[in-house]
């Protein structure tokens, strides 16, 4: 029989939109007596990856791909084993080699029909779904031996391939994926992509996780992603385009059946601008000096990174600095500009810079907006910039009315971006602050360095080139675009807009702006897909987004059935976890078993169909437990808030799935946090104890139970009572699911639908909609199987 020991992406191949990696599985004899189907604990330990290295080299449009994966063997025993490597779908592969601890290692190619044949049989004999997802795709096979006992096994393989262009751009894919494998975390993994292009670079992007770009010239440039003890869970893309206009744009989308499309709008700068296409800038530093910032050395970093700022100007810009503690204090009555000696002079003010006093925050936000107004005749962008590390305490303390003076004295030429230092401040203010006035808002906990955070904000600002920046899509019917309100686009950053499409089609984007006072018109023609599924990430991210942004109305302007009914339909769909869908993490009812009474309303067995049909104050009391529910603005103080607001903008700011995706775990870890100690069990620890109890060591058993909410393309399927269920199936349509027994002819038969063999390779008992009808997989033990055919 087989037994699947180690796997892993040993090799990836571009252009396909499923998954594909290399899978080694050791051969044992058969045993005299047949063993239980599924016996109480693993026969082995699993092996280890304890590295995954991927480095490629793109020349134009050509890529050669080098994988170097290490793996340990724990057991004490010698295996032997098959590398195998189901084959991308439209792999454009020119060639290929493989070596196993430094010696060459043959191989075969198998097309797609027998290369079933060996997955089906697989599955059969492991009695595990997992390779389901490979169907329909050809396979590269391989001898593995000796995988010797408690050593490790390098693998390496190389192969070269010709780049597709997508949306504009050309596209490299890495299927990086393999929580579905591995049980225990990757301990070291790292992403390398060289590329080199006889055309200058602009927009280099990846959807998928979060990159370093280190640009070398016009031509080169390196992108790199690491990552340790980690479960990959997403294939790695990244795409790139060549220098044009000011701002290049493109535009990828997905679209499945008749529903509205998901659109994401890449907006790139050129990276090297003339000094006439970078916008003079004027950026007021409101720092507060009073007696608390002593604390933690919070004063010193705080001088530091105004230092900072100042000195990184650009000649043509002008500044000026306000301090405040009990008093606010200008240090120049108006704007200096930015020449040598003015930024020496503002350095030695800033030395003699001491902490003492209250806070007074109206009369800093007073001055700051004062010398941002000006009598210019074309207006500048003007950054003001807020650093506070408590409450106001001094003159007006009512936020309500701080925001309202802001607001009153505000132009529309001014950005506010505010920096809260600690737990001891205001977000409600600082938030409403910036989200009014078209600026962003950071925080720094402690022990984190003011200089650090402050440095980073102001290198993306330092050189805008289009301001009051407006985007329109004609034709195309857009809607709920995130963000609804367009930032600055600054050199050496990109803006990625979401949102939905009602009409496919070849539309026109158009970008609007301001620059040095004149309006700026760019016109691009996009292709809006009819239909599309290979950018399945998109729909997630947009929904991300969209519920960050409607979690932070609630907090800002006070709980709101309407958004937080939209709220729960989106996370109950995209699986985005929230204080009002902890029914995703929460263990808190069961789903009814196979063949079960038709339930007499279609509600109950989830915590959101519980939630919803409570009283609305019990289900307001449950969403502030967890964390929901808005906050009073003087109440909104303290760790949690700083956390709910952090949280909030992360997602709201996420430009790929990887960073989607973070947010989102660190959503759910903080619900599960919330709920364990109101009393409720989480999924995640159920599910633990289960694998525990079926022999996984606790490592094994807590990384497999931390992912209980999985995404296929555009659906989600949610883990409960070891059963993955697609996470809209409403209790009505559980009940008049057609049941089919898993490995039965009738399953394989499903199997043989590519699409549906990945939402069955995600375990042995599955519920999932296929065309109008429901699914329901069920895993009949082997007595009551030979029972029945008794």
């Amino acid at each position: 029989m087989y037994k699947k020991l180690l796997l892993g992406l040993l090799l990836a191949l571009v252009a396909a939109p499923a998954f594909a990696q290399g899978i080694v599985i050791t051969i044992e004899p058969e045993p005299d007596v047949q063993p239980r189907r599924r016996p109480p604990r693993p026969r082995f330990a699993p092996i280890e990856v304890r590295s995954h290295g991927v480095e490629t080299n793109i020349d134009g449009q050509g890529a050669t791909t080098t994988i170097t994966q290490t793996f340990y063997n724990p057991n004490s025993m010698q295996l032997e084993g098959q590398y195998l490597f189901p084959l991308p779908v439209e792999a454009a592969i020119n060639s290929f080699e493989m070596t196993m601890n430094g010696k060459m290692v043959k191989g075969e190619l198998l097309a797609a029909d027998k290369a079933r044949s060996i997955y089906e049989g697989i599955v059969r004999q492991m009695l595990d779904p997992g390779l389901l997802e490979f169907a329909g795709r050809g396979l590269f096979k391989a001898s593995v031996f000796p995988i010797l006992p408690q050593q490790e096994l390098t693998i390496r393989f190389m192969y070269t391939e010709l780049l597709p262009y997508d949306s504009g751009l050309v596209r490299f894919r890495y299927p990086l994926r393999t929580k579905t494998f591995c049980q225990v975390p990757v301990q070291t993994l790292s992403v390398k992509v060289n590329i080199k292009s006889e055309q200058a670079l602009q927009a280099i992007y990846s959807p998928t996780h979060s990159c370093e770009i280190i640009r070398r010239g016009d031509k080169e440039a390196l992108v790199g992603f690491e990552a340790r003890n980690n479960q990959p869970d997403a294939d790695f893309e990244l795409y790139f385009g060549h220098a044009g206009e000011t701002v290049a744009a493109s535009v990828m989308t997905f679209r499945e059946g008749a529903e509205a499309g998901y659109f994401l709008a890449l907006l790139t700068p050129k990276i090297k601008l003339s000094d006439d296409e970078i916008l003079p800038k004027d950026v007021i530093y409101v720092i507060d000096t009073s007696g608390s910032m002593l604390d933690d050395g919070k004063i010193a970093q705080a001088k530091k990174a105004l230092k900072l700022c100042v000195n990184a100007l650009g000649e043509r810009d002008r500044f000026g600095i306000v301090t405040f503690s009990t008093e606010s204090k200008k240090w120049r009555e108006e704007l200096s500009v930015a020449t040598r000696d003015n930024k020496d002079a503002a350095g030695l003010a800033i030395e003699k810079i001491e902490a003492m006093g209250g806070t007074n925050i109206a009369a800093a936000l007073k001055d700051g907006l004062a010398l941002a107004r000006n009598k210019d005749e074309v207006k500048r962008p003007t950054y003001i910039v807020f650093l506070t590390d408590g409450l106001p305490t001094v003159e007006q303390t009512d936020v309500r009315q701080l925001v309202k003076m802001a607001s009153e004295l505000r132009e529309t030429h001014m950005r506010l971006f505010t920096f809260g230092v600690g737990f001891d401040v205001n977000t409600w203010l600082l938030d409403t602050l910036a989200e009014q006035n078209r600026g962003q808002r950071e925080y720094v906990k402690p022990k984190e360095d003011i200089e650090v955070k402050v440095g980073n904000f102001y290198s993306k600002i330092a050189s805008p080139v289009l301001a009051d920046v407006k985007l329109r899509i004609e034709g195309a019917e857009v809607t709920d675009i995130q963000p609804k309100v367009m930032p600055d686009l600054f050199a050496g950053t990109q803006l990625a807009v979401l949102g939905r499409y009602v009409k496919p089609g070849r539309h026109q984007v158009i970008l609007e702006g301001t620059v040095n006072g004149q309006k700026r018109v760019y016109e691009y023609t996009q292709e809006f897909t009819e239909s599309s599924n290979a950018k399945a990430y998109l729909p997630r991210m947009w929904a991300v987004r969209r519920v960050g942004f409607l979690l932070d109305q609630i907090n800002l302007s006070g709980f709101n059935k309407e958004l937080k009914d939209e709220i729960v339909a989106l996370g109950t769909k995209f699986g985005i976890v929230t204080p009002y869908t902890s029914f995703l993490v929460v263990e808190d009812s069961q789903i009814p078993p196979p063949r079960a009474e038709a339930p007499r309303d279609d509600s109950g067995w989830r915590e959101r169909r519980a939630v919803e049909n409570r009283p609305q104050g019990d289900a307001s009391r449950r969403a502030e437990g967890m964390g929901g529910g808005g906050r009073a603005p003087g109440a909104s103080t303290g760790r949690n808030a700083v956390e709910d607001s952090e949280a909030n903008d992360d997602r709201r700011s996420n430009d790929n799935a990887d960073g989607a995706n973070k947010a989102d775990k660190d959503a759910a870890k903080k619900v599960e946090e919330k709920a364990k100690g109101g009393g409720y069990a989480t999924k995640a620890g159920k599910r633990a104890e289960d694998l525990k109890k079926k022999g996984y060591d606790e490592r094994a058993a807590q990384a497999m139970a931390a992912e209980n909410v999985k995404t296929i393309g555009a659906r989600t399927f949610v883990w409960s009572d070891g059963i993955w269920l697609e996470s809209d199936i409403t209790n009505g349509e559980l009940i008049e699911a057609e049941l089919v027994e898993y490995l039965s002819e009738s399953y394989f038969t499903l199997a043989r639908d590519t699409e549906i063999a990945k939402v069955l390779a995600l375990g042995t008992e599955v519920i999932f909609r296929k065309g109008k009808k429901v699914v329901r997989v069920i895993e009949v033990a082997e007595e009551a199987r030979n029972e029945e055919k008794k």
